[in-house]
């Protein structure tokens, strides 16, 4: 498949009296994007802030991350199939972009299921604090987005809303205002178009795909559920998707599960393997493989089934990653193990496990098959996260967030950046 990304850098936001893109500075309306968050009725409270580069400003409770776009040719929309987008086949045309530039929702969580039970990342009695931040200066400005500048679009619910209805309007909102800015560039010529083409292979190169194992949030919320990573706005657990990588470029891979957003899938290592297409191997496509089956069979058969996809393709080597760790990292395992006994060389990419003094193992679980792996860090910030002067993500931030924070020891259970796709500027650790 051939897809033109034509990107309009942002090096500022500006606030004004409408919204549109010039000269890499986006400006925007505050009332018009609070408006548009409230035609929800379930949001009770919206503001637009922003958040920029070297700014003494730490944002918090972040529901997902994104990068504006637009299909500006072609067919379908960008992050199809979530909040009733259509679930035409995208990563062919032009998609317009704002690069530089995320849109981050913050919103509170219910800290309970529609069943009473307690939900993903809930620190209620835990006697722990929550380290779920962005610091956008400082020592601790570790996450890729402390260099972009971060649209804040914070929200607050009508009454006590389900975890699931209130995830859906955060989703909602999210995909309107990323409507709305990258909508500010058609007709615009672009600065930058880079073309994916895709359909040309070098028989003289290997072929290789990159196999994310993902977590479905189906196994705890239910099959509807948007709880949960999609593919075309499907959280389901499933056998292996095969998509083509301009696919995952248009967002067809999108929305978070527990605190592991939609920009990392879509902005790290799909991009610059696409980039080498043609040049150092053959970009096969993504062979999407869902995580929280059950029954140890049911986990060992989706990574027999990937496996035998990626040969059914041609595929000689994948890049393997996973998003959560537990038995969602037994899963990724399983799949290195079944892709290498298929004949398919295969790198491991992931984090690290705290190595709590010494005493533990780098990885969960590991396997014979795993010969080949690239440590992304154990998620620490040996670092003091300095005091700040502005807090984003609440309507009023309790004081604790202003405060000095101290160093994140690894991420035995907790994690700081959540990086598995080595974004972030933590030292790496040889494995």
């Amino acid at each position: 498949m051939k897809l033109e990304m034509a990107s309009f850098q942002v090096d500022d936001i500006v606030l004004g009296k409408r919204t549109r893109w010039s000269d890499a500075t986006l400006e925007i309306d505050p009332r018009e994007l609070a408006d548009l968050v409230k035609q929800d009725p379930y949001v009770a409270w919206a503001d637009v802030q922003v958040a920029r580069p070297g700014d003494l400003t730490r944002i918090v409770r972040m529901r997902d991350i994104i990068q504006p776009k637009v299909k500006s040719q072609g067919e379908g929309a960008t992050y199809p199939g979530i909040s009733g987008r259509p679930v035409d086949t995208v990563g062919q045309g032009r998609t317009n972009r704002l690069t530089g530039m995320t849109i981050i929702p913050c919103a509170d969580m219910p800290r309970l299921n529609a069943d009473g039970s307690q939900i993903w990342g809930s620190t209620e009695g835990s006697g722990r604090r929550e380290i779920n931040f962005i610091d956008m200066s400082g020592p601790g400005a570790v996450t890729p987005f402390a260099g972009t500048v971060n649209l804040c679009i914070v929200m607050e619910p009508e009454g006590q809303p389900y975890a699931d209805d209130w995830n859906r309007v955060i989703r909602s909102t999210l995909l309107k205002i990323n409507d709305l800015l990258a909508g500010s560039t058609l007709g615009l010529d672009p600065p930058r178009v880079d073309t994916f083409d895709l359909d040309r292979h070098d028989d003289a190169l290997p072929n290789v795909a990159f196999v994310p194992v993902l977590a479905s949030g189906e196994h705890r919320f239910g099959p509807r559920t948007s709880l949960s990573t999609d593919v075309y706005g499907v959280g389901r657990l499933t056998q292996p998707w095969l998509l083509q990588p301009t696919e995952m470029l248009d967002g067809a891979v999108s929305g978070a599960y527990n605190e592991n957003f939609t920009w990392p899938i879509m902005e790290t290592l799909v991009p610059y393997m696409c980039s080498r297409h043609g040049i150092d191997f053959n970009f096969s496509g993504c062979i999407i493989v869902r995580s929280n089956w059950e029954s140890q069979a049911e986990k060992q058969l989706m990574a027999n089934r990937a496996a035998q996809l990626a040969v059914d393709t041609g595929v000689t080597g994948a890049i393997v990653t996973t998003n959560v760790r537990g038995q969602r990292f037994l899963e990724t395992i399983l799949t290195v193990q079944a892709l290498e006994r298929a004949g398919v060389n295969t790198i491991l990419m992931t984090e690290e496990e705290d190595n709590e003094n010494g005493t533990a193992p780098p990885l969960l679980v590991s396997a014979p098959e795993v010969t080949t792996v690239v440590s992304t860090g154990t998620g620490g910030v040996d670092a003091t996260f300095p005091p700040v002067e502005r807090v984003i993500g609440m309507r009023e931030p309790e004081s604790q967030w202003y405060d000095e924070m101290p160093p994140i020891h690894g991420r035995y259970g907790v994690s700081h950046t959540h990086d598995y796709y080595g974004f972030g500027k933590q030292g790496y650790l040889d494995y």
